[in-house]
């Protein structure tokens, strides 16, 4: 009845607040909507099984980069002590 929520409060777990959120889809299509979190744009995920095979190894490659090489450590041989003995104590 319409005049039991003028008399009481609801009796729901969750009330129904809803945000406007834009939706993109994975062609790039975009759709308003209500959402139950406040966001600005909500993107579907997109199906690497249609995709060709080159684009789906591209996104891999950007998704998972490869690891930094590591740098050859320096060595104290090649450097003149001479040069850096204001700096230490007497």
């Amino acid at each position: 009845n319409s005049n039991r929520t003028a008399i009481s409060h609801l009796h729901r777990q969750l009330y129904g607040r809803l945000y406007p959120v834009l939706l993109v889809k994975t062609d790039g299509s975009t759709i308003h909507l209500r959402y139950k979190e406040p966001k600005r744009i909500l993107m579907l995920p997109l199906d690497s099984s249609t995709l060709p095979e080159a684009e789906r190894k591209a996104r891999l490659r950007r998704q998972f980069p490869s690891r930094p090489k590591a740098e050859p450590e320096e060595t104290f041989e090649g450097i003149d002590l001479g040069t850096y003995k204001r700096f230490w104590k007497k």
